[in-house]
């Protein structure tokens, strides 16, 4: 005797194909999403590290930052030709680059480091060279204990809070 499965319907060849053609789609589409996404900041990447190889003697690349405090800025990382480790930030409409010699201020793992040490981040979410009121400065963004989005903004050079918003 045959029992019959009320509700249930098997997959005809077709209808594998159908849906494995749209499950091929829709990755794409994710993946194309994706891209178009990046471009931007990518373009922006590659524009940057070429001006800092051409007018700041940068040899190699080791990081690429982006920030937009009241201007928007694009850091890279590396070392020039003399081999010593350097940042150039770029000001993305145009203007002087600037070029620091990493040792002349502090890492990102120094200010990394403050950061966990007296806020005591869920999370944080970007760390940053930047500029902020014409100086340079590292920008941290966190998730804090309350999970309330936070920016500490740090002296390149002597690691002091410029500015510091809780609890967005």
């Amino acid at each position: 005797m045959r029992r019959k499965h009320a509700g249930r319907k098997r997959l005809t060849r077709t209808g594998v194909r159908v849906l494995l053609g749209v499950i091929v789609v829709a990755i794409v589409l994710v993946i194309w999403g994706i891209h178009h996404a990046t471009q931007p900041l990518v373009q922006a990447q590659t524009q940057s590290e070429t001006l800092a190889k051409k007018y700041a003697g940068l040899k190699t690349t080791t990081g690429f930052y982006w920030t937009n405090l009241d201007k928007t800025y694009y850091t890279v990382a590396g070392t020039n030709k003399q081999n010593q480790p350097v940042y150039v930030i770029v000001p993305q409409k145009g203007g002087q680059l600037r070029v620091l010699k990493q040792t002349s201020g502090l890492s990102r793992n120094a200010v990394l480091s403050r950061v966990w040490h007296r806020e005591n981040p869920k999370k944080v979410l970007q760390a940053a060279l930047s500029v902020f009121n014409n100086q340079p400065a590292w920008t941290v963004n966190y998730v804090n204990q309350k999970g309330k989005l936070c920016y500490e903004t740090l002296s390149f050079k002597t690691g002091k809070t410029l500015q510091s918003i809780q609890n967005i």
